[in-house]
């Protein structure tokens, strides 16, 4: 019986090993400029070069041009000089390579070699880590993945993690409340998005004055938080007249994820390498692949139950946390 239940626990923690790193590639595979984190927390300030986006507390109309504006003059990211990290992981040194809209490479290594292989073209992505239960590595096309059963695994569209360290797009005319003065100098705008997998609503943080935006929230269809970013170190890239942010948290309760992104430099709109080397499926001398939007994938199973808890949206009370009234959507109907 004790052999029994010792061969049950092993298999059991086994599979939550395996599901927690499947999770993770999933969840990372598309964080397009997941350039780096660190164990260190630096002190930020304002990026002394940084143009002010608002003299004035900016209307709904006026957020919706500058994050749109910022965000669509970043095409291209490069970084060689980044770490990632995660709890109980020590900071991984990180390079990565991104082109609008499927292109992106992501590979970090340790003193004893490459870790860690991200990548996506316009056909598949990967997820390959050097330290799994099994020898695999992970793939599928983007449209088969959108369609197979393990996109139900995941609440969070993982195209959120572009959006993640700011690169956001807001819909004009889109069903959004506020802004909300927050007294602290940001202000707050609060979003229905209709998901595949629900209808959500988004919440983002923005600093009033540079039009940062430094925290986003995700909430499902009965409130519960299911996905967190918060950015912070953002400096000014004058030659692409865009702002981004140096690091970043992401919290997501579900996939029991939480790692921190932090990037030393960024070259903006510029790539190093040959489009074969940077796009291309690599090999993985010794793993099997693992398509896992084939019919018969099975994923390993939740190895416990979410505790589903939620995380608050906002530092202080607003009148977000209200019943909202969204632009171009009746509660009445």
């Amino acid at each position: 019986m004790r052999q029994e239940a010792a061969a049950r626990l092993a298999t059991h923690s086994k599979d939550a090993e395996l599901n927690r790193t499947f999770a993770l590639g999933c969840l990372l595979l598309t964080l397009f400029v997941a350039s780096g984190a660190t164990c260190r927390r630096h002190t930020y300030g304002v990026d002394p070069m940084a143009p002010a986006a608002f003299v004035t507390p900016p209307t709904l109309e006026e957020i919706i041009y500058a994050v749109n504006a910022n965000t669509n003059r970043v095409q291209q990211l490069h970084s060689d000089s980044a770490t990632l990290s995660l709890r109980g992981v020590p900071g991984l040194r990180t390079s990565v390579a991104l082109e609008r809209e499927h292109h992106f490479r992501l590979k970090s290594k340790s003193f004893l070699g490459p870790e860690l292989d991200i990548g996506s073209n316009d056909e598949l992505f990967w997820f390959w880590a050097k330290h799994t239960p099994e020898p695999v590595y992970f793939y599928a096309s983007h449209r088969d993945f959108a369609a197979s059963p393990v996109r139900g695994m995941f609440p969070v569209d993982p195209h959120w993690l572009i959006e993640a360290i700011g690169l956001v797009q807001l819909e004009p005319g889109g069903m959004h409340e506020g802004p909300v003065q927050r007294g602290d100098g940001r202000v707050e705008v609060r979003t229905r998005l209709a998901k595949p997998s629900g209808e959500m609503t988004r919440v983002l943080v923005i600093d009033e004055r540079y039009g940062y935006i430094l925290e986003q929230h995700l909430f499902d269809a009965t409130g519960r938080a299911v996905a967190s970013s918060r950015t912070s170190g953002h400096r000014y890239h004058a030659a692409a007249a865009v702002a981004l942010p140096h690091r970043v948290d992401i919290e997501m309760p579900d996939a029991e994820l939480s790692f921190t992104i932090e990037v030393n430099e960024y070259a903006v709109n510029t790539l190093y390498g040959s489009p074969e080397d940077l796009w291309g499926l690599p090999r993985f001398e010794g793993f099997t692949p693992v398509n896992i939007a084939a019919p018969q994938y099975t994923p390993p199973a939740s190895p416990t139950t979410s505790s589903r808890r939620s995380f608050p949206a906002t530092e202080r009370p607003s009148r977000l946390s209200q019943q909202p009234s969204y632009r171009g959507y009746s509660t009445s109907q």
